[in-house]
């Protein structure tokens, strides 16, 4: 299978959604906001000004 086409590419790539200080895995509600302080270490993930409304143009 060629890797271009395989279905775990970017479009479900969790690797953003890591902890920037322990590596940690965001869980529950507020995985997807990087307001929300990691569950082990209490660091907030660095927010993207651009990310408040999709960034997508």
């Amino acid at each position: 299978m060629d890797e271009a086409s395989d279905p775990a590419g970017e479009d479900v790539c969790w690797l953003g959604l890591l902890c920037p200080e322990c590596g940690a895995m965001p869980e529950g509600e507020g995985a997807r906001d990087p307001s929300v302080p990691c569950w082990r270490c209490g660091a907030v993930r660095a927010q993207d000004p651009e990310g408040e409304d999709g960034g997508s143009a």
